[in-house]
């Protein structure tokens, strides 16, 4: 295997600022067939390697992420990494390209479920969260899946994840329209929450469950 853009990674060339890689990003994005050298690396021993790998791959999906779903099952491998910013940018990179990878995601249902309740990282808590959510809005029986953990994330943490929960409840009102009086209670709910960000993901699921 070719590993000329592996070398190019911020971890691999001394930058502590990771523009490398956003460079790496930009190569793949030009480039797809780069792609599949940074979804090998995401199997490196070397932990910030690892976790360059699913950074370069986030920063693709967050322009072009359809260029990424072919190595969604590639990124599931990170979801219990040791190192706290691997796992963190391999959710980030499921989360934009959930709806894309139904089938991958939701094999990993239990997975994303333990990590809502135990992670000790809120940012890789939320972005389990956010996977949930993409799911959801893939089709109706994804979101009928999706439906009690997104509910089991409104509480735990003390709420920590509630908005990121109602957003996804969204989704759920959009392709499962059968839970929309359910989800209008869950609404009524949050929408006097001490969170204005809590208050306004509750508004607009009240929207979402009346339509």
């Amino acid at each position: 295997m070719s590993t000329t853009i592996l070398n190019q990674l911020s971890s691999q060339v001394g930058d502590r600022s990771e523009s490398a890689n956003h460079q790496v990003a930009l190569q793949c994005q030009e480039h797809p067939e780069l792609l599949a050298e940074i979804a090998q690396g995401l199997s490196s021993k070397e932990a910030a390697r690892a976790g360059d790998c699913a950074e370069v791959i986030t920063q693709v999906a967050l322009e072009q992420p359809h260029l990424v779903a072919p190595y969604a099952g590639a990124l599931t491998a990170l979801l219990n990494h040791k190192n706290t910013r691997a796992r963190w940018e391999s959710a980030h990179a499921l989360a934009l390209i959930a709806a894309l990878t139904p089938e991958t995601i939701q094999l990993l249902l239990p997975t994303l479920a333990e990590k809502v309740r135990r992670d000790p990282s809120i940012i890789v808590r939320d972005y389990a969260v956010d996977i949930l959510a993409g799911y959801a809005f893939s089709g109706a029986t994804a979101a009928r899946e999706a439906f009690p953990l997104l509910k089991e994330a409104l509480a735990v943490w003390g709420g920590r994840h509630a908005g990121h929960a109602l957003l996804g409840l969204v989704h759920v009102a959009s392709t499962a329209p059968e839970l929309r009086a359910a989800l209008c209670e869950i609404a009524q709910e949050y929408s006097q929450s001490e969170k204005g960000v809590v208050r306004k993901a509750a508004k607009a699921l009240q929207r979402a469950a009346r339509e």
